[in-house]
């Protein structure tokens, strides 16, 4: 700013009297004491998760069928519900482990630790007859497996689960929480509840409901500020399907937005059901997978197999290494084999780590490693004859010397590892 009828000499002064005035006024405060204004706390985390760039990392699920955790505990990264008398020693065997304190989404859990504990409907009639979901017949409630179903969306619902179970998990020194059958889609056709006696409609009872995923989204929120927030902050884990969202949906984003980690037990084996997941599903769970560990939160993937083969357990293998980034570990097992500490050979592979992304090519997926090869075909119905790289020699995960030819069946995977 210049002053046009003054001279040079007295804009100059004009000049050094305002210079002299903004330095006073930096050096004096706005805090009434006359102290300097506190620096804002940082808002606290968790603490961070294992790194998995190298080789094949491993969760556990459960942990009810180990009875000495504290032997096993350096094999695994995380556990996805731990019983409260094996917390120590999950922490004694591997310091760096993560360790949850399981909940199912949406229902009473009893006391904590006791789940023995939880009420049935006519407890909460009496208690919160305006948490109680009801169908769109006003009559039925919409039963999570005959478990009274509960109006999350209700901010007081979220805060009466942190003091039921967050505090005393946080306490007992649990890291996080794992939130099970947090279903995206409106399994249980929930339309509504009745405050004071009034029906008041929040869902569309279908399936496929955005407002459910928003009302999804907005519990998340106030569990994650709310864990975080604790003393000893504890991690918000669910176990959740993806069946409604795509990676590029924006739901997805704030979905992830609002999680430390997410657990995917459909896996690419659609929860053991004998259906693999094949074409675009496939890939498309890579890419999510992918795109939340590039948010730094953790993938944990489950493959269930009514029994578990050489070649199911290849193709559980060869899917996690598509994926896999810093932050994803996977478990393998039966349906009935929750809980129980069952370590494959094919796990010790020493593949190294990744030397880019996954690419397709001869009709099939690879990704390479310092130290093999991770090969999936995820078509339904084709057979594939795919030529390896020559400039290396390979050997199959069982010490087999591999050809330069090699086929894969419908729904198959491979991981190599290099011989010279």
């Amino acid at each position: 700013m210049a002053f046009p009828n003054l001279s040079y000499k007295v804009q100059l002064q004009h000049w050094l009297k305002i210079l002299a005035f903004l330095l006073i006024l930096s050096s004096c405060t706005s805090a009434p004491s006359g102290k300097a204004s506190p620096t804002p706390t940082p808002k606290a985390t968790p603490r961070p998760f294992i790194d998995t760039w190298n080789n094949i990392h491993l969760f556990q699920t459960f942990d009810y069928g180990i009875s000495d955790p504290a032997a096993v505990a350096r094999h695994y990264d995380f556990v996805w519900g731990a019983n409260l008398e094996n917390v120590k020693a999950w922490h004694l065997g591997n310091p760096h482990i993560f360790v949850t304190y399981y909940i199912p989404f949406q229902i009473d859990w009893g006391t904590f630790p006791d789940p023995n504990t939880r009420h049935g409907l006519a407890y909460w009639k009496k208690v919160h007859p305006d948490w109680i979901l009801y169908q769109c017949d006003r009559t039925t409630p919409a039963y999570d497996k005959e478990e009274t179903p509960l109006n999350f969306a209700d901010p007081a619902f979220a805060s009466w689960e942190i003091e039921t179970y967050a505090k005393p998990a946080s306490q007992a020194g649990y890291d996080g929480i794992a939130v099970d059958n947090l279903t995206l889609g409106n399994r249980y056709h929930a339309c509504g509840v009745y405050i004071h006696g009034k029906w008041v409609k929040l869902y569309t009872g279908q399936y496929d409901d955005p407002v459910w995923r928003a009302n999804i989204i907005g519990w998340l929120a106030r569990m994650q500020q709310a864990l975080h927030n604790l003393p000893h902050p504890l991690a918000l884990i669910p176990n959740t399907d993806f069946n409604v969202l795509s990676p590029s949906d924006p739901q997805f984003q704030q979905l992830v937005n609002h999680v430390d980690g997410i657990l995917d037990e459909g896996g690419f084996t659609n929860y053991g059901s004998n259906y693999y997941l094949t074409g675009g599903d496939w890939t498309q769970r890579i890419q999510i997978m992918i795109n939340t560990q590039k948010q730094h939160k953790p993938y944990f993937v489950i493959s269930l197999f009514p029994a578990v083969s050489h070649e199911q357990i290849q193709w559980a293998l060869a899917s996690y290494l598509m994926g896999k980034d810093h932050t994803a570990s996977l478990f393998v097992s039966t349906p009935d084999g929750y809980g129980s500490d069952v370590l494959y050979a094919e796990y010790n592979a020493q593949i190294g780590t990744p030397l880019g992304p996954m690419y397709h090519v001869q009709h099939v997926y690879f990704r390479s490693y310092s130290h093999g090869l991770s090969i999936a075909n995820p078509s339904a119905t084709t057979t594939y004859r795919v030529k390896l790289d020559t400039s290396h020699s390979y050997r199959d995960l069982y010490g087999n010397a591999v050809n330069q030819i090699v086929t894969l069946p419908p729904h198959s995977g491979l991981v190599l590892l290099y011989s010279s």
